[in-house]
C-alpha cells in the first residue's frame, strides 16, 4: 500500500489534526506553527512539554507530514531553547488550520514575499496617497493615473506621481518627455539606498516636472527608470536584481523592500510640497505590490476587467488580507480603503451592475464583506425620532449587533478607444476636461471628494 504524499496545501491541516489528537484543541489554538523557507513545519507549544510527549508527537508528525516535517526539530515546548522567539514573533498570522480545527498562529519564514506578512499600515499622514494597482497589464491603470494627475493639476493642485513598476516601466514615458526625464529612477533609489543613505542631491535628481500640468498646478514624477539607465541599458537588469534585496544596516537592522519604498515616499511626500501622491503599483502579486498595497497607508484602487482572471486573481490577494482580520473583530479600517475599479466598462448599466455584484461576492467569499445573501438584522435600530421606532426594552447593552462592512461600490472607467495607446504629449486634447470626464467621471468624482474631505479634516496647525 502506497503512503499518501502530503503536499503544501495539506501540510498545515495535517499538522493541526495530529497536534489536536495528541495535545487537545486548546493546545493547538494557543500554540504557534513555524513554516520555514522551504515550507517545512514545526509546532511550538505554549506550555512546557515533557520529553516523552515531545518524542511521541515528533514521531507522529514526521510520519504524517513526510517531507513537510522540519528535520532538525518538529516539536518544542514553551521552555525549550528558541521557543520564546518563535512564539513571540510579531509577524505571526492567524490562519485556518483546516476543517474542524481552530485558527492557529503561523510564523511564515520566507526568502521572497516576506512583505506580504506585514499587516496593512494605518492611514498615512497628509498628503493623501492613492495606489493604482492591478493583477495584469492592459486594464487602463497607468492611463487612469496620468489622467487623474492632469485633472488635479488643472485645479491648481500639486501632485507627486511615482512608478513602482520597475520591470514594465511606463509612467515616466507617459508624463515626461526625454528632455526632462530625471537623472535617476526608483530602481536607482533602491539600489543606492542599499549601500548608503540617499542625500538631498540624489532626491533632487530623482524627480522630474511634467509639462502636462496646467492652470498653476504641478505634476512631479519619479519614474521607474531614469536617464542614466537609458544611457546604460545593459546595466538595468543588474540593477533590478539588486533593487528587490533587503538592506542590512550597520546596526544589524533589516529593511525590507516595503520599508525602503515607504521611507523614500515618506521623504518625498511633504504636505507643504504636495496635495496628493499617486503611486503606480507593479501588476501582479510581486513584492513591490505588497509595498504599495500594504505599506503606504493609501487608498487602494484595484483595477480589473470584468473577466474570470480578475476575480480569480483578486481572490488570492484578498484571501491573504483576510488573515489580518481576527474572528469576531471589528471591521478593519484598512478594508474601507479598498475600491474595485472596472476598466473598459461597458455603457450598459446592467452589465456594470453585474460586475459590482461579482465584486461584492468576491469580498464576501474571502471574509472581507457581508455574506452575499445576508438576511436583514432582526434588531430594530433607532433611525429618526425615537418615539416612532419600536424598541425592545429587553435588549441588553451587551447584545451583539451584526457587523456592517463599509464596502464601496466599484468605480467604472468607461470603454473609450481614444485612450488606447494613450500618448498625452501627442494628443494633448485628451486632457481637456470635457474629453476625459465622460470616461473617467466615476473615478475623478471619488478622488475629488476624498481630497476635499482630507483638506477639510486637515489639522490647521
Amino acid at each position: 500500500m502506497m503512503m499518501k504524499i502530503v503536499r503544501f496545501d495539506d501540510s498545515l491541516p495535517t499538522l493541526a489534526d495530529v497536534v489536536r489528537a495528541e495535545l487537545g484543541v486548546e493546545a493547538l489554538r494557543v500554540g504557534t506553527v513555524l513554516r520555514d523557507a522551504a515550507g517545512c513545519l514545526a509546532f511550538f507549544a505554549a506550555a512546557p512539554l515533557d520529553g516523552q510527549t515531545v518524542e511521541r508527537l515528533s514521531a507522529k508528525l514526521r510520519d504524517a507530514l513526510g517531507a513537510y516535517a522540519r528535520t532538525d526539530r518538529v516539536v518544542a515546548g514553551a521552555d525549550d531553547y528558541g521557543s520564546a522567539v518563535v512564539r513571540k514573533d510579531p509577524s505571526a498570522l492567524t490562519v485556518s488550520a483546516g476543517k474542524d480545527n481552530p485558527v492557529v498562529r503561523l510564523v511564515d519564514r520566507r526568502l521572497v514575499g516576506a512583505d506580504w506578512l506585514h499587516a496593512p499600515s494605518p492611514p498615512a499622514t497628509p498628503p493623501p496617497r492613492l495606489v493604482f494597482a492591478s493583477l495584469k497589464g492592459g486594464v487602463g491603470r497607468s492611463t487612469a493615473l496620468a489622467v487623474v494627475a492632469a485633472h488635479l493639476a488643472s485645479q491648481g493642485k500639486r501632485v507627486l506621481a511615482l512608478d513602482l513598476d520597475m520591470e514594465a516601466p511606463g509612467l515616466g514615458a507617459l508624463l515626461l518627455t526625454p528632455e526632462i526625464l530625471p537623472r535617476y529612477g526608483m530602481v536607482d533609489a533602491l539600489v543606492e539606498n542599499g549601500l548608503s543613505r540617499l542625500d538631498e542631491g540624489f532626491y533632487a535628481d530623482l524627480v522630474g516636472p511634467s509639462d502636462l500640468a496646467g492652470r498653476g498646478g504641478r505634476i512631479d514624477v519619479v519614474p521607474a527608470i531614469g536617464r542614466r539607465s537609458l544611457e546604460n541599458p545593459a546595466d538595468v537588469l543588474a540593477k533590478i536584481a539588486r533593487a528587490y534585496a533587503e538592506d542590512v544596516r550597520s546596526d544589524g537592522t533589516v529593511e525590507t523592500l516595503l520599508d525602503q519604498i515607504r521611507a523614500i515616499i515618506d521623504h518625498l511626500a511633504e504636505p507643504t510640497r504636495y496635495d496628493a501622491v499617486l503611486v503606480d503599483a507593479r501588476a501582479g502579486l510581486h513584492e513591490t505590490t505588497a509595498a504599495a498595497v500594504l505599506g503606504l497607508g493609501a487608498e487602494v484602487l484595484l483595477f480589473g476587467l470584468d473577466e474570470p482572471q480578475t476575480f480569480q486573481g483578486y481572490a488570492l490577494m484578498l484571501a491573504h488580507l483576510a488573515r489580518f482580520v481576527l474572528p469576531g473583530a471589528p471591521v478593519p479600517e484598512w478594508s474601507e480603503r479598498l475600491t474595485m475599479v472596472q476598466g473598459k466598462a461597458p455603457a450598459d448599466a446592467d452589465e456594470r451592475a453585474g460586475f459590482a455584484l461579482r465584486c461584492r461576492d468576491l469580498f464576501a467569499n474571502v471574509g472581507l464583506g457581508p455574506p452575499p445573501s445576508a438576511p436583514p438584522s432582526d434588531v430594530p435600530l433607532p433611525a429618526g425620532p425615537f418615539k416612532d421606532v419600536p424598541w425592545d426594552d429587553d435588549l441588553s447593552d451587551e447584545a451583539v449587533l451584526p457587523v456592517e462592512w463599509a464596502l464601496r461600490e466599484p468605480l467604472a472607467v468607461m470603454h473609450n478607444e481614444q485612450f488606447y495607446r494613450f500618448d498625452p504629449h501627442r494628443r494633448r486634447d485628451l486632457l481637456a476636461d470635457g474629453v476625459y470626464r465622460t470616461t473617467f467621471s466615476d473615478l475623478l468624482d471619488q478622488i475629488d471628494s476624498m481630497l476635499k474631505s482630507a483638506e477639510e479634516n486637515r489639522d490647521p496647525s
